[in-house]
């Protein structure tokens, strides 16, 4: 138990190294705006179906948002912040261990989202836009 304890973390540890490391500041407002087609991360919701089940982003102006799950178990709200072309995505919870923000690549491209990272940077997921419900 207490060498989990200690490799968990030291994986925080150095997941936090890697991921306040940064060479310059952004000028972006934290829109996520793409010029081609006017879409934002605020406008609508992004959405995937993935393994059975349907995952929704909801990103608001004010720096918050709602994760959407079909398990219900998994839905979560968070806090976010555009720093370049990277987000960080913070669960707001009452978490045990906190490992701190996701930190993804982001890219708005026509219709769709893809949030490419996480906590061991092995997610590469397209999301679609759709009207907010």
């Amino acid at each position: 138990m207490r060498k989990t304890l200690v490799l968990l973390a030291s994986v925080a540890f150095a997941l936090t190294m890697l991921t306040s490391c940064n060479s310059g500041t952004s000028t972006n407002t934290g829109s996520g705006s793409d010029q081609s087609n006017g879409k934002t991360l605020t406008d609508g919701q992004w959405s995937i179906d993935f393994l059975g089940d349907r995952n929704t982003y909801q990103f608001n102006d004010d720096k918050t948002g709602k994760y959407i799950s079909s398990n219900e178990d998994e839905c979560y709200d968070f806090t976010y912040d555009i720093v370049g072309d990277s987000i960080f995505i913070s669960q707001v919870s009452d978490a045990i261990f906190d490992m701190g923000p996701d930190k993804y690549a982001y890219k708005i491209s026509g219709n769709q989202l893809n949030l490419k990272g996480g906590y061991f940077g092995m997610s590469d997921m397209t999301y679609k836009w759709e009207k907010r419900k």
